[in-house]
């Protein structure tokens, strides 16, 4: 009887969690920015709730909007629903030059957009993200006006704002790494930085984690505790312990507010809190009802924080190690312990990692076996004491002896992390980067194999696990998605203002541009190889780049190292009629001769089947189309609008001659540009052609086979 009233209580625990957490997305996009008030200059105040200057130059800036200034003359939307935008917080950025301060408040001339990111397979899903962080909108800043100087700031905000200063006094390599491991906010982190994190599997060392928590509640339970014990006499000794466990868990909490309450650091308070309540009222339960009990109020506490990934792998992490170590004694030695934590740590979260973010890094057993030890021993404590030694002027007479000690020990942190980046860096240089991780298989086989890994770390016979280690083992197969002989797919990817296109046929896979480049990053890793490893083989057989601007070009350099050699064919490289076979599927590589501009010389793809032609055009203008119409077929199945559907491209004796059935822009959502024109949206309606934009639409796909298919990404989530 008791046992049925306990498992009633929680499952009505757990369904007041999911309904908090329906209600809290389903608020979330209640908080959405009208479509009226995108697109348009809005002048608003607005108070600077986090500050964080790109290794670009640029601001990304966390705004909080606080009102009108009724004394200007504002640009407001004409519509009353429009209007309203108190109380929302906005993700703009801002080429700006003066300095920013969290706490200031600002009259800022922006523009907007709602909360949008690309739709990939395998991608990440960026929209999401910004919902779950609670951003009604992004932008960028147009101008801005200081209006108060922070002469009152918030008190999370003036200490993140100081920490960043000590740092920065200090000179160190590191300090945005630092920086990030004190407050949480890993936005400054340099684009470099996480990616040889990512790829080796240890990007949980990048900002605060649940592992430096621990290690630093570990060090103030010492701190406190000894010298409690130390001093009392009698029965008060027997208080020492919990008035140290009391101190612990109020730091905890302390620190997981300062630090954003992120998931990993909330879990750890959570279940330090639980663990204090239990002992004080005497009870003894298993580790699995407070780790139950944590999530489930985390859930409720944070209800977008689980549509974060990092909520599924925090919880997942010490899922796996109580699972481990709940049913049997962790093994003697430190170094043996160790190797069973990364083990445990490995068959836990891979098939985890494969299913929340898509890959896992086949590193990561030797890179957190190298680097955990030293960020949690070394770099986290010093650190932490170096800054808590630069707070002592603050209350005691000012010491050069303890100056010189807090730089010393922040210096000591600054190396540990040079050394990790040495260490990380000769990891990924012994293994070819494109068999350096596992993943990006569907959904039933990663979920197949993170069953298998739960079960593999059970207390079971050898025989037993062995057998299930081959559940596990398909997360290194690629999911393919081969056409027939005879027949081809096109996948156009969504890259924003750029273009790419993924080709395969029964045996070969080509590579039609590689995407824009942005800053320190491109679309070639984030946005074009998580679909080439997802939808297919993990190899390329051609590039064809249609020009060399960088909103075709930008991936190249990317996949140039990533592959270890791929044949490119350029406009220089381009010739004329070229033509090959590939599973009985004819290519024919189309550039008109005799212009110069860069745009008309490039490097246009026609690919035919036995019923069907497919044309990717590059960015033509009417100049070059007219040139190549006597090498075009008439009725083409597909066409990849030349020049993202520009006005200066897709001239009527183009369009009446393809007559595309399905026509596909290439294009960023309310681009600068105005792709697609509606001009050469009209031409391509009289034609009665199917028009997609990747804008709208997200990847796009088209196959010859069966019956000219098309499928959209969009329409899958």
């Amino acid at each position: 009887m008791r046992r049925s009233v306990r498992g009633v209580w929680w499952c009505t625990l757990a369904l007041f969690a999911g309904l908090g957490v329906g209600l809290a997305w389903h608020r979330a996009h209640s908080q959405i920015i009208p479509e009226c008030a995108a697109g348009v200059d809005l002048e608003v105040r607005g108070q600077v709730l986090a500050a964080d200057r790109k290794p670009t130059g640029e601001w990304s800036l966390d705004v909080r909007v606080m009102g009108y200034d009724e004394g200007q003359t504002l640009k407001r939307p004409s519509m009353p629903q429009c209007q309203n935008l108190v109380g929302k917080r906005l993700l703009v950025r801002w080429r700006a030059q003066e300095r920013i301060q969290a706490g200031e408040q600002w009259l800022f001339t922006l523009k907007l957009r709602v909360p949008w990111g690309a739709a990939n397979p395998g991608g990440f899903d960026y929209r999401r993200w910004l919902l779950a962080s609670g951003y009604s909108a992004t932008g960028y800043i147009k101008k801005g006006k200081k209006l108060l100087i922070p002469n009152a700031v918030p008190f999370r905000p003036r200490w993140v704002a100081h920490i960043r200063g000590s740092l920065e006094r200090q000179a160190l390599v590191h300090a945005n790494t630092l920086r990030a491991l004190v407050t949480g906010n890993g936005s400054a982190v340099g684009a470099g930085t996480w990616d040889r994190y990512r790829r080796t599997g240890a990007i949980h060392l990048l900002v605060v984690s649940g592992l430096h928590v621990s290690a630093l509640a570990v060090l103030l339970f010492a701190c406190v505790g000894y010298p409690l014990r130390l001093i009392s006499v009698g029965k008060a000794r027997a208080y020492a312990q919990l008035v140290s466990a009391l101190v612990v868990c109020l730091c905890a909490v302390w620190f997981a507010w300062f630090t954003g309450a992120g998931s990993p650091v909330t879990r750890v308070a959570g279940m330090l809190v639980c663990l204090l309540a239990l002992r004080l009222v005497g009870h003894r339960v298993s580790l699995w009802r407070v780790l139950i009990v944590t999530l489930v109020a985390s859930a409720l506490i944070l209800p977008l924080h689980v549509f974060h990934a990092g909520f599924g792998v925090a919880y997942g992490g010490v899922a796996a190690w109580v699972g481990v170590y709940a049913a049997r004694q962790p093994v003697c030695g430190t170094v043996s312990a160790l190797v069973q934590a990364q083990i445990v740590l490995s068959l836990g979260l891979s098939p985890l990692l494969v299913l929340l973010l898509g890959e896992a890094s086949l590193l990561s057993m030797p890179a957190n076996f190298l680097t955990v030890p030293i960020v949690t021993l070394v770099t986290v404590p010093m650190l932490f004491s170096g800054l808590a030694l630069g707070l002592l002027p603050y209350w005691l007479p000012a010491s050069s002896a303890i100056q010189s000690l807090s730089t010393l020990t922040l210096q000591v942190a600054d190396f540990s992390l040079a050394l990790v980046d040495v260490l990380l860096t000769a990891l990924l240089h012994s293994v070819p980067q494109h068999s350096a991780s596992v993943g990006y298989v569907g959904v039933c086989t990663a979920i197949a194999a993170l069953v298998g890994g739960i079960a593999v770390l059970m207390p079971l016979s050898i025989h037993a696990r062995v057998g299930l280690l081959c559940v596990i083992v398909p997360l290194g197969l690629q999911e393919s998605q081969v056409p027939r002989f005879g027949e081809a797919c096109v996948r156009v990817v969504d890259v924003g203002q750029g273009s790419a296109a993924v080709i395969d046929t029964a045996g070969h896979r080509l590579l039609v541009d590689t995407g824009p480049r942005f800053g320190s990053g491109d679309m070639g890793r984030s946005h074009i190889l998580p679909l080439l490893r997802s939808t297919g083989s993990h190899n390329l057989d051609l590039v064809l780049l249609s020009h060399t601007d960088l909103d075709h070009a930008g991936g190249m350099a990317f996949f140039r190292s990533y592959f270890d050699a791929v044949p490119v064919i350029g406009p220089d490289d381009c010739v004329h009629g070229r033509v090959w076979l590939w599973d009985g599927v004819r290519f024919t590589i189309l550039q008109a001769v005799g212009l110069t501009s860069d745009n008309d010389r490039s490097c246009t793809l026609l690919m035919e089947t036995e019923h069907h032609a497919a044309y990717l055009s590059g960015d033509i203008s009417r100049r070059a189309e007219q040139a190549l119409l006597a090498h075009l077929p008439s009725n083409v199945a597909f066409l990849l609008a030349p020049h993202h559907g520009s006005a200066s491209s897709s001239s009527m004796p183009f369009v009446r001659q393809l007559a595309p059935e399905v026509l596909v822009y290439s294009a960023g959502r309310a681009n600068r540009y105005g792709h697609p024109h509606p001009r050469v949206v009209r031409r391509y309606t009289w034609e009665e052609t199917r028009q997609l934009s990747t804008a709208d639409h997200g990847a796009i796909q088209w196959c010859s086979a069966p019956m000219a298919s098309v499928r959209t990404q969009r329409d899958r989530l």
